[in-house]
């Protein structure tokens, strides 16, 4: 089985818990022995790791078997401001419940480390909420558009009394990060990215009513 380690702690005196996101779901790892210097699983039980490992039906807690690592991610991990970005997937994560498609979510959270970039962020942010039943409405009905309504989860229009969170064009650009796959989207310029990345904040706290770390 592949799987992503999210989070990782430590347990014991030498081992480690290792929290593994898999198209099952949620998985916890015991990597035992893995904080000792000469343990040959040292570098297999870290964080932001894509691994393999000994799959055992019918458990969420059990030693981490036949592991290996498949993608470190070094190109993310080398920076730490691209790391700091990167746990933006994570957190996201967390309004996965047990009964979402793990194995769609899971993809969709492979493809954004592999195609790294700010805007796979965003572009895993926006694609996530149709899994969890928050999608924006993004289908214009052919008058003109002033926007999209967090309130109202969709597109409004010109004469309308409903405020636009983000205008015209970063409307187009949220129907780019959401429906086209993560190396075909173009680079957004930093006001935009900001303005997309705080109303995607803001859409998922309001939906949710949960409250998201600002990064």
């Amino acid at each position: 089985m592949e799987g992503i380690v999210y989070k990782q702690q430590s347990y014991l005196e030498n081992d480690r818990l290792l929290f593994v996101y898999t198209k099952l779901g949620r998985i916890t790892l015991v990597a035992k022995g893995s904080q000792k210097m000469t343990s040959n699983i040292r570098n297999v039980a870290q964080y932001l790791n894509l691994i393999y490992f000994k799959e055992v039906p019918n458990k969420n807690m059990y030693a981490l078997v036949e592991g290996k690592t498949l993608n470190d991610f070094q190109n993310i991990k080398s920076d730490f401001d691209l790391m700091t970005q990167a746990s933006i997937l994570f957190d996201l994560l967390g309004f996965v419940s047990d009964n979402d498609d793990h194995e769609s979510i899971y993809t969709l959270l492979e493809g954004a480390l592999l195609h790294y970039s700010k805007e796979s962020i965003l572009s895993f942010g926006f694609k996530l909420l149709r899994y969890l039943g928050y999608q924006i409405s993004l289908k214009p009905d052919g008058r003109r558009v002033k926007g999209v309504n967090i309130k109202t989860a969709s597109i409004v229009y010109e004469k309308e009394p409903y405020v636009a969170n983000i205008d015209v064009h970063q409307t187009t650009l949220l129907v780019r990060l959401t429906y086209l796959d993560y190396d075909k989207i173009d680079t957004i310029d930093e006001i935009n990215y900001r303005e997309l990345k705080e109303f995607m904040y803001a859409y998922y706290e309001y939906h949710t009513d949960h409250k998201l770390t600002r990064k």
